[in-house]
């Protein structure tokens, strides 16, 4: 086992990956050193080979306790910036665009790329917006949701439908993710619908993929991936299962 540590390196590893040799061995000397009856050159041998293999276990507690120390401290500042960054509204009115109710509360964005002004709050973009829990259901991107407005990690759009209702085109219900330019990324049919050339049944997810490819998950479970620009099956396996699912043109 050879990674490239200096001398330095390997005894702090060597002696932490070894701890169950170290650990004992490390109590015994302890001891050795403690016992009074022993001869003072034995104890001071026995202390220095003690604090020799404790001193890695010693290292680690201190950057376990000091990494512990310093997440807490940026999860109790997170949670007052959130706090800082949460407003609750006493009244209905138009939130970036969005009609929204009394009681909705909206959280603004935090690092994006920066925390957002709450002095310009009648002034917030959408991208200003970092999530809305609604009291009521509400209109966005033309589609009737409710629950939660949310944003995932690539900056797309996530909510629920209120009920079933087309999504730029696809017939969707449940859970749906609308790209941030306004583009289907995600959503589950409810309805059997046919597009691009395939009888998609009722139950399958479709999800576009930012590498020019989409997802079809059928509710058996199999899988699909074509290529979003020739609607071609990009595999052998692939195309088994689309052949089985074209759509022959009347």
């Amino acid at each position: 086992m050879d990674f490239n540590l200096s001398p330095w390196g390997r005894y702090l590893f060597y002696t932490l990956y070894f701890w169950y040799i170290t650990i004992p061995i490390a109590v015994l000397l302890l001891w050795a050193c403690l016992h009074k009856n022993n001869s003072p050159g034995l104890r001071s041998i026995s202390g220095i080979g003690t604090m020799v293999l404790l001193f890695p276990i010693a290292v680690m507690l201190w950057v376990l306790v000091s990494g512990l120390i310093e997440d807490g401290i940026n999860r109790r500042e997170f949670k007052q910036r959130k706090k800082l960054h949460t407003f609750i509204l006493k009244q209905a009115e138009t939130v970036a665009g969005i009609s929204l109710s009394a009681g909705d509360t909206v959280y603004y964005a935090l690092d994006f790329p920066k925390d957002f002004d709450m002095n310009n709050r009648e002034q917030a973009q959408l991208n200003d917006i970092d999530s809305i829990h609604l009291s009521k259901p509400t209109h966005f991107f033309n589609l009737e949701v409710k629950g939660l407005i949310g944003v995932d990690q690539y900056g797309n759009w996530k909510v629920t439908l209120t009920h079933k209702q087309p999504v730029f085109g696809w017939p969707c219900a449940g859970d749906v993710v609308i790209g941030a330019d306004s583009t289907f990324v995600r959503g589950t049919l409810a309805d059997d619908y046919v597009a691009l050339g395939y009888r998609l049944p009722k139950g399958s997810e479709v999800k576009y993929n930012d590498y020019d490819s989409i997802n079809i998950i059928l509710p058996d479970s199999k899988w699909l991936a074509i290529d979003a620009k020739t609607k071609q099956p990009l595999s052998a396996e692939d195309k088994k299962l689309a052949d089985s699912l074209k759509h022959i043109m009347p």
